[in-house]
């Protein structure tokens, strides 16, 4: 009887303990599902379905985890080095306009049309660009002359050395030169001397119209003289190519070719002007410095999806931001080009690199002098691709944008028209895209002018008019040079783009 009991008791005994051991286990899962951590069946995502057995990932998810890794950090990398792979875009596209030698210029000597493809370019005023390759040539010289408004810029889009009245040479002109990376030979007297951390460095001027025409500001920039050091004492003839005639191909793309254009840089370019951080995740997609760019099939196929995603987010933040900073007014759809009004994008104390991104989806020239507040001088942008009721601008339809009487300028104004998917000129079938001081239109009685956008002439209006294309978006910018007080303390400010039909 006495042995019964204990068989009975050793078996109440074991029982409880499975059970005990049973409820410890089943807390056990609850903690972990509390946690949010893998164990065994599928984690539904966006992705598809992810499947791990006891905590671990099968090889399929293994495979899905990897591409998707590759494809997070190489969107990661298409928007944070975006305005180095523009400036590098923008550098090529100029040097292969002609024969790519050291004392090549482009000039647009009859202004910039639409077959220029160039960020947000402007058709009232007169560009000259060239392509600097200090590892070719060593230290380089330019000559300036008096009066030309723009400078040099590295690969990053940082400026080396301002030109014009807020620049170096005070507007007076003078002899830069430009030293490589690394350069430790002698430097010569009697230069604005400005050293590079990048080979590849963007020299852009602009000029002025003088009654209307581009002459004088095209001769102007055609007594520039570029030329390496080593043949200061017998420099080359210069060699000019005319944008306004030559198709010129600026803009970078959104496929396997951003990637491929941001291998040349990382490859060819000083390891450092990419951060640590910013190297360990291009290196993690295939794209180190003294490394061959190789990818696979697959391998092209991720980065060519992840560039189209990646332009695909770019476009959502730079044509539909949030970002509160971007409106110009309260009561208006008018956004800043430079959010934030900083041109290195840290007026929060980082770098926003969204802001900066933004930005440079549709814009070059990230210069101080293009954000600098001087009443009176230099230049001022608003921009929207939106109508009053905050539609998108559509080609297929007629509006009106109405400019209040006092337009503050001193200089000029105008309004240029862009395509979205392009952010260059409208190729719209007319030579320029644009109405400015320049096109002399009709003003109202009161010194207000107003301004149509349509497929179609409005009526008795063509000096007035920009035509856009059905099926198309469009989106303007208005330039103020030489912004009078009035545009600083907001006094003025132009009407929305109102749809007219």
């Amino acid at each position: 009887m006495l042995r019964k009991s204990k068989l009975v008791a050793r078996v109440i005994f074991f029982f409880s303990t499975i059970t005990i051991w049973g409820t410890a286990i089943e807390a056990r899962a609850q903690v972990t599902d509390a946690h949010g951590w893998a164990g065994t069946g599928s984690i539904s995502s966006r992705y598809g379905n992810l499947d791990f057995v006891g905590g671990y990932p099968t090889a399929d998810t293994g495979r899905k985890l990897d591409a998707l890794l590759v494809v997070n950090r190489a969107i990661e990398a298409y928007l944070t080095q975006m305005p180095t792979v523009s400036w590098y875009r923008v550098w090529k596209g100029v040097a292969e306009a002609g024969t790519a030698t050291p004392n090549q210029m482009v000039v647009w000597e009859s202004l910039m049309n639409a077959q220029t493809l160039l960020l947000t370019g402007n058709t009232e005023t007169v560009y000259a660009m060239s392509a600097l390759d200090l590892k070719r040539n060593g230290p380089t010289v330019i000559e300036a002359p008096p009066m030309l408004l723009g400078g040099v810029s590295d690969l990053r889009q940082s400026e080396l050395a301002g030109i014009g009245p807020t620049g170096a040479d005070k507007g007076r002109g003078g002899k830069f030169l430009f030293l490589p990376p690394g350069y430790t030979g002698t430097v010569p007297e009697g230069y604005i001397v400005a050293r590079s951390p990048t080979w590849k460095a963007v020299f852009g001027v602009r000029g002025f119209l003088v009654d209307g025409k581009p002459d004088k500001a095209v001769a102007l920039m055609k007594s520039t003289k570029i030329y390496p050091l080593a043949q200061a004492s017998k420099p080359p003839k210069m060699t000019f190519v005319d944008g306004s005639t030559s198709p010129v191909d600026t803009v970078f793309d959104d496929n396997f070719q951003y990637f491929s254009d941001l291998a040349d840089i990382v490859t060819s370019e000083p390891a450092d002007i990419v951060s640590s951080t910013d190297r360990f995740t291009l290196a993690s997609i295939g794209i180190a410095n003294g490394t061959p760019f190789s990818p696979d099939a697959n391998r092209k196929a991720l980065l060519d999806e992840a560039a189209r995603l990646g332009g695909a987010i770019a476009r959502e933040n730079t044509f539909a931001s949030n970002d509160p900073a971007r409106l110009v007014y309260s009561d208006r759809r008018w956004e800043y080009l430079f959010i934030g009004g900083s041109a290195t994008w840290d007026s929060q104390g980082y770098l926003n690199i969204d802001r900066r991104a933004g930005f440079a989806y549709a814009a070059i020239g990230m210069s101080p002098a293009m954000v600098d507040k001087v009443v009176g001088k230099g230049s001022q942008y608003v921009w929207t691709p939106r109508d009053a009721n905050g539609a998108w601008l559509d080609g297929a339809r007629n509006y009106r944008l109405h400019l209040p009487p006092g337009i503050p300028v001193s200089n000029f104004w105008s309004v240029v028209v862009y395509d979205p998917q392009s952010r260059s000129l409208l190729q719209n079938g007319e030579k320029f895209p644009s109405v400015s001081q320049y096109t002399h239109p009709v003003t109202n009685a009161d010194g207000s002018v107003d301004i149509y956008f349509g497929p179609a002439v409005p009526g008795e209006q063509r000096a007035n008019w920009i035509r856009t294309v059905p099926g198309k978006g469009w989106f303007p910018i208005i330039r103020f040079y030489g912004p009078s007080q009035s545009f600083f303390d907001k006094t003025w400010k132009p009407d929305d783009i109102v749809p007219t039909s």
